[in-house]
């Protein structure tokens, strides 16, 4: 390991939980020595502008009886709990922190260069009491840090109640090994933010930040494998991220981010699955369907309360059978969001978590008989996707043709655009230049203009349901002014079609940058 890397996988546990977790025969078992405990206090510093966070650092001053330690942390990346990050510590004298103390010149340089002489200032702070174990399996060793406290701003506070496994010697797989027999035993689910981002969001008041998907990073001479890993990582890490968001329900961007990032996994296996072993991808399929029905329910909801109803209180607001179907679309939208929380909470998504993470980091795809097909994972990468996407391009150009013939037709090339504008994503750096980026915004144009043809069809599908669910109570009036919103609805998208076909138009003149 390197020293200044940090590996752990977070867990968040009910206090009864972590209690029992720590008396295990499992955790016993695999122990080295006695449990040490310690209460830790630690103060985190930014800029007032918090330019350390937006640039992706963590600084804290960490006390912990009479030592104090600094603590710099930079996040390479998150994904399913497991957090992979640059750690630097350093022993002080004092409970201010010293960036010129950074060890690493070019570190030190960038961060100093981030604060840009500004002070800083204490932003929240942490205290909990952290039990520790060293636990060693075969040729892996791992720590087991229990911690239980809070995270204070202010007058306001949060509890902590996490279980943490912090690599020491070994693979990251051994982390998910040991938390999925964690997980049959406890309710324990992967955590989705860290002590930091929670703190900081704590000290400015918000809830948890949705995360927009990040590029999918490659080498041009890349194998099959690499981008497969490539591609799956940074999918699963869009989904988890945007749990919290989501299940707090405060930010409708949450659920939409965290649907997407269901979607582009599920695109994701598509891809390689011609190179995967059916049985290990079919539950994470099935599962990440599942998930994705009840989060674009929610998202349907968002769309139709805020994008359809939202501007017609204006014109309708003193209409009483308005306001009684807006009254039950807002009903309906909590009950979604209630089904997306009950969902994620839930131990199975903890399940589907820790064995996609457990999939990934183990690349248990390498467990199935050599084959022509499976052979091609160590291939360059370039081959497969050029191939693919000239597949995918014609299919989109021939169903394309009949794009003016109905809704229907227009909903089977928004599907098959979108996959091949997910495929895109997965490997445009295998292609120099500026040719993807100009292709795949295009392509992005084309599918925002089908999806807002396509909430016209969302609406009348929630206005029928909202009529649904009056029961007895329905009346000539609800019919009519669900009606007229449908009637709303359309003659805003009128121009929709136009839309779509002068994009279209030049996503045809665009030439393919995988040819």
């Amino acid at each position: 390991m390197d020293e200044h890397r940090e590996i752990e996988l977070k867990l968040e546990a009910s206090p009864e939980d972590l209690k029992r977790l720590q008396r295990h025969p499992l955790v016993h078992s695999l122990s080295q020595g006695r449990a040490v405990a310690q209460t830790l206090n630690s103060v985190y510093f930014d800029t007032p502008e918090h330019d350390l966070a937006a640039a992706g650092f963590g600084l804290r001053v960490r006390r912990a009886g009479t030592q104090r330690v600094q603590t710099l942390k930079g996040e390479r990346s998150v994904s399913g709990g497991l957090f992979d990050r640059t750690e630097v510590e350093i022993p002080l004298d004092a409970d201010e922190p010293d960036l010129e103390r950074i060890p690493d010149p070019e570190l030190r340089a960038r961060v100093t260069g981030i604060a840009a002489g500004k002070p800083l200032v204490a932003v929240f702070r942490t205290e909990f009491r952290r039990t520790r174990r060293v636990l060693r399996n075969a040729d892996s060793e791992w720590t087991l840090d229990v911690d239980d406290g809070a995270i204070v701003a202010g007058d306001d506070r949060v509890p902590v109640r996490e279980v943490e496994l912090e690599l020491r010697s070994g693979e990251p797989a051994q982390l998910f090994e040991f938390a999925l027999l964690l997980h049959e035993q406890f309710d324990v689910r992967p955590a989705a933010r860290s002590k930091a981002e929670r703190g900081y969001a704590l000290a400015r008041g918000e809830g948890a930040a949705a995360h927009s998907s990040r590029r999918v990073e490659l080498e041009p001479t890349a194998a099959l494998e690499d981008a497969l890993v490539a591609s799956l990582s940074q999918c699963f890490a869009h989904f988890t991220t945007n749990a919290d968001c989501a299940c707090e329900g405060a930010d409708p961007e949450g659920v939409h981010q965290m649907r997407v990032g269901v979607r582009r996994t599920r695109a994701a296996l598509a891809v390689f699955a011609p190179l995967l072993p059916p049985e290990q991808i079919r539950l994470f399929r099935s599962e990440l369907r599942g998930l994705g029905r009840g989060l674009g329910s929610a998202r349907d909801l968002d769309v139709f309360t805020r994008e359809t109803l939202a501007p017609l209180e204006s014109h309708r607001g003193d209409d009483p059978a308005f306001e009684r179907l807006r009254e039950e679309a807002v009903a309906l939208r909590t009950e979604c969001y209630g089904g997306v929380r009950a969902s994620v909470r839930s131990p199975r998504y903890a399940r589907l978590v820790l064995e996609l993470g457990a999939w990934l980091a183990a690349r248990r795809w390498r467990n199935q008989p050599l084959s022509e097909e499976s052979a091609r994972l160590f291939t360059p990468a370039r081959e497969f996707a050029s191939a693919l996407l000239d597949r995918r391009h014609r299919k989109v150009r021939r169903l394309a043709a009949r794009i003016d013939e109905s809704d229907e037709a227009r909903h089977a090339v928004r599907i098959e655009l979108k996959k091949l504008r997910y495929t895109g994503e997965f490997f445009r750096d295998l292609y120099p230049g500026s040719g993807a980026k100009r292709f795949l915004r295009r392509t992005a144009r084309v599918q925002a203009a089908l999806g807002r043809m396509n909430d016209v069809a969302s609406a009348e599908r929630i206005l029928d349901t909202l009529l649904g669910r009056l029961g007895a109570e329905r009346l000539p009036a609800h019919e009519r002014t669900a009606g007229f919103v449908a009637g709303w609805t359309a003659q805003h998208a009128a121009g929709g079609l136009r839309e779509i076909n002068d994009a279209w138009e030049r996503l045809e003149r665009t030439r393919p940058f995988w040819l």
